[in-house]
């Protein structure tokens, strides 16, 4: 446990602003010499973050170790969900502190999680009680690569409707950002394309599962993919190496007996063939998408092996 007895006020002062963390720097300035701050760091007055940096006031409060942090860390900023607390996002799932840094920069700090980035701009920035956080449309697309579309989607509705994020703004950020393999941006485009009608070839449901599988780190399937044996027909996606078959479905459509009848018997065809089809329904998407994403990762791992020794000639 760190002590506070004794070490000088305008110490205790500047580390009180800066979360109880304090700059080598600073305590020069402050007064006390090398040889100084050695013997508090002896005496255990001073905790040694790094090779410059000092907690002087013990604490793992969220933003205290934010500030740490960015004392810290070079350009450091707080993001994801720690820019969402300080701004005030409403219905925030998870309190995890973080910040983000860019590329190629020192990425460690106590408690902190420290993404990397190489698109954050100064227009992506603003300012909350002398804190350095992302403004709320980079914050809100950032929460989109580490949320589940449920909690994003909420979150996001929330902020639009209380008059805080507008849509052109979250739409221009989105298609700014999102690129192939960048975190939360398949979830930041199916909100964008539900919120402004885009698509319609494909179901909200369809559009959630494929947002579900990207947040899941998983490879993107092929949409609507004609069946081997019979091509007039489609699986909603489909994973051809795997022989692995995604079906969404719908709670309206398949009410009717008539249709699961149909459906039952297009999965017993694909067993003849080599195929394994699986189902989720908007209850699995909307309450168990990591589990969604699991399952898939676990059936493309068992069954891309074998079919790379087997060639393609069941597909």
């Amino acid at each position: 446990m760190l002590k506070a007895v004794g070490i000088p006020q305008p110490i205790i002062e500047k580390a009180a602003k800066q979360g109880g963390y304090i700059t080598r720097a600073q305590l020069l300035e402050l007064g006390l010499s090398a040889s100084a701050i050695d013997r508090r760091v002896s005496g255990g007055d001073f905790k040694v973050v790094s090779s410059a940096l000092y907690q002087v006031i013990p604490s793992t409060d969220h933003i205290d170790l934010i500030r740490g942090a960015l004392l810290a860390l070079p350009r450091a900023v707080a993001s994801h969900q720690s820019a969402a607390h300080l701004l005030g996002f409403p219905r925030l799932p998870t309190l995890e502190p973080t910040v983000t840094v860019p590329s190629h920069t020192t990425h460690a700090f106590q408690l902190i999680t420290v993404r990397r980035s190489d698109d954050l701009e100064p227009v992506h920035l603003t300012w909350v009680d002398g804190v350095r956080v992302t403004n709320v449309a980079r914050t809100v697309f950032d929460l989109a690569g580490v949320l589940s579309f449920g909690a994003f989607e909420a979150i996001t509705e929330a902020l639009i409707l209380a008059g805080r994020l507008e849509m052109r703004h979250l739409t221009g950020i989105t298609n700014q950002l999102a690129r192939r393999g960048k975190r939360g941006a398949a979830a930041a485009h199916l909100f964008v394309d539900l919120r402004s009608g885009k698509d319609p070839g494909a179901t909200t449901l369809e559009r959630r599962g494929r947002a579900t599988l990207a947040a899941g780190g998983l490879p993107a399937p092929i949409a609507q993919y004609a069946l081997p044996w019979d091509p007039a027909r489609r699986f909603d996606d489909a994973y051809p190496d795997a022989r692995l078959a995604l079906e969404w479905d719908s709670r309206s459509w398949h009410a009717q007996r008539a249709a699961m009848s149909a459906d039952r018997k297009r999965d017993r065809e694909a067993a003849i063939f080599g195929w394994v089809v699986i189902r989720f329904t908007w209850q699995d998407i909307t309450e168990n998408p990591r589990e969604v994403a699991a399952t898939v990762a676990s059936l493309l791992e068992r069954r891309l092996l074998p079919n790379q020794t087997q060639g393609s000639h069941h597909r």
